[in-house]
């Protein structure tokens, strides 16, 4: 179940089902005000949690997220809908550089070659012209059965392309293009994903969006790169 937690006037905390975007939803609304604001909090994520929710949206200026977490509530992360983005991102830095992707090169780096990795490989290959795939673990066995399958050019590790897409930290940085797909606040290298049909102030909420992605309620060609 996903939880939703709303901060408004009046709200007294109280978990009841709701909709967002199609999705179902176990939504509290909490008025933060005034001395009780504390306590309706707490009854909201005490409600959330034994309503079944495990992860929460919040607005986006929520800063109390160690109370939710002591009910064994937990943010909805944004990674694996980036990463699901990962190639029309790649893409999109090399227009943004006025660069052909049959010209370019893109880098995949990271500490080790997961399926997401080599899925935007995989993808990436009969797009660009070559490819780095930079992983101590697996990337050899990755850039290998690259070349078999698609005949690609795989460069070494240690050069530069002209877009990157980083899956860990703590690799590389060798592109000024260079996409972070990990952790809470993905850096996109000045790019912005958005779902133009939701309501303007949803339109750029990674974790929204991650959650009507992972409900299938968002389909490809809803989600917008600029």
């Amino acid at each position: 179940m996903l939880g939703q937690l709303i901060l408004s006037p009046g709200g007294r905390g109280k978990a009841a089902p709701g909709r967002l975007y199609g999705l179902s939803v176990l939504r509290a609304e909490v008025d933060r005000s005034g001395f009780w604001g504390e306590r309706r909090l707490r009854r909201a994520g005490k409600g959330l949690r034994l309503g079944g929710a495990l992860r929460v949206l919040v607005p986006g200026d929520f800063a109390q997220w160690p109370m939710l977490r002591s009910f064994g509530l937990r943010p909805v992360e944004p990674e694996g809908f980036v990463r699901g983005q990962s190639v029309p991102l790649a893409l999109a830095a090399l227009e943004r550089q006025g660069l052909s992707p049959d010209r370019a090169t893109v880098a995949l780096r990271g500490r080790r070659a997961g399926r997401e990795m080599a899925r935007a490989a995989a993808l990436l290959s009969p797009k660009v012209r070559r490819l780095v795939v930079d992983a101590p673990q697996g990337g050899q066995e990755l850039a290998e059965w690259l070349r078999m399958e698609f005949g690609i050019p795989i460069l070494p590790p240690d050069q530069p392309g002209q877009a990157a897409l980083r899956f860990q930290p703590d690799c590389p940085r060798l592109e000024e293009a260079s996409l972070d797909l990990y952790g809470p606040r993905p850096q996109l290298a000045g790019l912005k994903l958005s779902a133009p049909e939701l309501a303007e102030e949803d339109r750029e909420d990674l974790a929204l969006l991650a959650a009507l992605w992972e409900g299938g309620r968002l389909a490809p060609e809803a989600i917008k790169i600029t």
